[in-house]
């Protein structure tokens, strides 16, 4: 089973078809959100089902006896569930109503007779954030804590993207002077083309120091971007989060 397909939905009485924005669950473990998620709205939820290979029982006729499901709550709601592969125990389509702004979570099981297994981010939960209505859509690379990172929306080459990021994933150089923050994290970036630059992703306020988006520019010609991530304070405590010093990479489109 691969990534499942719901068909087109009408959005709008007469309105011609139209799919809403995507979260997609790849099969490498990637996670991509195709646009912003809008209270009022509405996302379709594709997972590859080869994410949970385990508990892949067959009954006596040949069909699976095994279910893969998603279950999912906004902003700490009710929790509801959807069928994603197997046999069908939800009843539901993976097409979710967003009827607020708030965090959206998602999370699978997949279940057979005495087995069962989860994709949760290692019980976190997969979050996503609903924006209020009428929200531009701004592509976005996302850094979370529990080192999930995914982008929302196309980069493109001459436009403007943010960048997300958790201060919370370099939590360790946090040295005081007089109760104020003398520490920094900063976002390091490089295009294929040779641009290069830096900038801080977080604010004081008083004596707090807290994280904050930023907006950078892909440059005309740029192809892919490598972001890293440095935390430093005055005592020369420094750490990186760089995927190991791979640093993370970003396809840019024309």
């Amino acid at each position: 089973m691969s990534l499942l397909v719901v068909p087109l939905l009408l959005l709008g009485g007469g309105a011609a078809a139209q799919t809403p924005p995507v979260i997609t669950f790849g099969a490498n473990w990637s996670l991509a959100q195709s646009q912003t998620l809008l209270a009022g709205g509405q996302v379709q939820v594709a997972y590859d089902a080869s994410r949970l290979p385990q508990c892949r029982a067959t009954l006596p006729d040949g069909s699976p006896g095994w279910s893969l499901t998603g279950h999912y709550r906004l902003d700490g709601g009710a929790e509801s569930s959807f069928d994603v592969a197997g046999q069908p125990t939800a009843g539901a389509p993976p097409v979710l109503s967003l009827p607020a702004a708030g965090t959206l979570e998602l999370w699978f099981r997949v279940s057979s007779a005495g087995c069962e297994q989860y994709d949760s981010n290692y019980g976190s939960n997969f979050r996503f954030t609903v924006r209020p209505a009428g929200t531009a859509h701004v592509p976005t690379l996302v850094f979370q804590e529990g080192w999930v990172e995914y982008p929302v929306g196309t980069v493109k080459a001459g436009q403007t993207f943010v960048v997300e990021y958790d201060i919370d994933r370099l939590p360790e150089c946090r040295l005081l002077y007089n109760g104020a923050p003398t520490w920094e994290v900063w976002v390091r970036y490089r295009f294929d083309n040779g641009v290069t630059g830096d900038l801080s992703v977080t604010q004081v306020s008083g004596y707090s120091r807290y994280g904050v988006p930023v907006t950078l520019t892909a440059p005309a010609g740029a192809r892919s971007v490598a972001l890293w991530f440095e935390n430093w304070d005055r005592g020369y405590c420094r750490r990186w989060d760089s995927s190991y010093g791979q640093n993370y990479r970003f396809v840019v489109q024309p």
